[in-house]
């Protein structure tokens, strides 16, 4: 069992050294925003070290966090209180955000994207992309919606035909991935492992031109 471990071990090692230029500049500049960093960070190990379907569901996580984090701090900015001096800070702080928290912590992630373009904080683009996201990999891979996830995406099987003899070998056919269990895992960890780094790689200079909107005096 401790060689099979190491074994693994060693392949994850190769994988980093073939990932980590990667997500390298990410990991090792943060974006100076602790609700964020945490998850910029964990993503980046995941990728580096070829986890691509969990940072898939990280990214999705990410997507969600960002967007309502922007909103409550945007709300709590453009709706400030009036303090007293020697009040404690843990309680001015949920006073603070305790209204953008109400409005805008518990909307789908729908209504989180046209809030936040609503607000100026995100642009007709960035909104395209995000609703793409919400469908191509929050739905697919939080839902396990393999329709989502695979498309109409056929491949070429061996096929078989059973006769009174037995099992006979057919041609290949082509099969559609989201109609056939049996691929699913497989199928959808090589397509995490083709579509995750993109996926973080725009989160991550969203989160950076979003940090500069939401807190525009740094």
């Amino acid at each position: 069992m401790a060689a099979e471990f190491k074994q693994e071990f060693l392949k994850h090692q190769d994988v980093f050294e073939k990932n980590y230029p990667i997500v390298a500049e990410a990991l090792e500049n943060e974006y100076g925003w602790p609700e964020m960093d945490t998850l910029r960070h964990e993503a980046c190990l995941c990728i580096a070290f070829g986890l691509s379907q969990s940072a898939i569901t990280l990214c999705n996580h990410m997507m969600e966090s960002l967007l309502k984090y922007s909103l409550i701090y945007h709300h709590s900015i453009n709706n400030e209180q009036a303090f007293e001096t020697g009040a404690d800070l843990v309680k001015v702080m949920e006073a603070y955000t305790e209204e953008g928290i109400n409005k805008y912590g518990h909307i789908t992630l729908s209504q989180s994207i046209k809030a936040a373009y609503a607000c100026g904080l995100i642009e007709e683009e960035e909104k395209k992309v995000l609703n793409k996201f919400r469908d191509q990999f929050r739905n697919a891979y939080s839902h396990a919606d393999k329709e989502k996830t695979f498309g109409n995406t056929a491949v070429s099987v061996q096929s078989a035909k059973i006769n009174p003899e037995g099992i006979v070998p057919s041609v290949p056919i082509q099969a559609v991935i989201a109609k056939n269990p049996v691929v699913h895992s497989i199928a959808q960890a090589m397509k995490a492992e083709q579509e995750a780094p993109g996926y973080f790689s725009y989160l991550d200079r969203l989160v950076r031109l979003m940090k500069a909107r939401v807190f525009p005096n740094g």
